[in-house]
């Protein structure tokens, strides 16, 4: 997936749909199809449509490596990894929607998600310290992260371990987003 070919795919509550324009080739979407908006897939959690206020930006997830077909955890020297089996075995984050595609990642009631200087996603940052990333549709139920650092979140083969440093979003770059009903 080129750069000048991806299209944003949030929507900050309370703000109405942001329309942008289109970054290059490929196909165009109508402002008002709801395959615009992440709601519109079955296995992204839907935004709230109330009034902003500080949990109108949250959405409860587990996030799922396309790659590998395991959850994400965190481990014991808080890297991030794809290991879990199980829903039950995925760590539960916080997803923070900011302005248009970007977001925030945190644990649920613990720290937020930042890249390290080697480019590796490790929860042990405070709101001000955490990565803001940007989030783009690759297909109907499939997303990349996008880090600061200008490179893809993606698996690391030898280990599982999530880290930054896709060129391109490809295979290993893919992820799902399961919302947590009970949590």
């Amino acid at each position: 997936m080129k750069n000048k070919s991806r299209m944003p795919i949030l929507i900050v509550p309370g703000k109405g749909p942001i329309i942008l324009p289109p970054y290059g080739p490929g196909p165009v979407m109508p402002p008002n199809n709801e395959q615009n908006q992440p709601g519109g897939f079955p296995n992204f959690p839907p935004i709230p449509n109330q009034s902003p206020n500080e949990n109108t930006n949250r959405i409860i997830i587990k996030i799922k490596s396309v790659f590998n077909d395991k959850f994400v955890q965190v481990g014991a020297n808080r890297y991030l990894y794809s290991i879990g089996e199980y829903f039950n075995d995925g760590q539960v984050f916080v997803m923070i929607l900011l302005d248009r595609n970007q977001i925030k990642i945190r644990i649920r009631g613990g720290n937020f998600i930042r890249i390290d200087d080697k480019g590796f996603l490790i929860a042990d940052t405070d709101n001000k310290g955490a990565s803001i990333f940007n989030i783009y549709s690759t297909s109907q139920n499939e997303y990349v992260l996008l880090a600061p650092n200008g490179y893809y979140v993606r698996v690391r083969e030898s280990d599982n371990m999530l880290v930054a440093r896709a060129e391109n979003a490809g295979a290993r770059t893919r992820f799902k987003f399961r919302k947590v009903q009970n949590y």
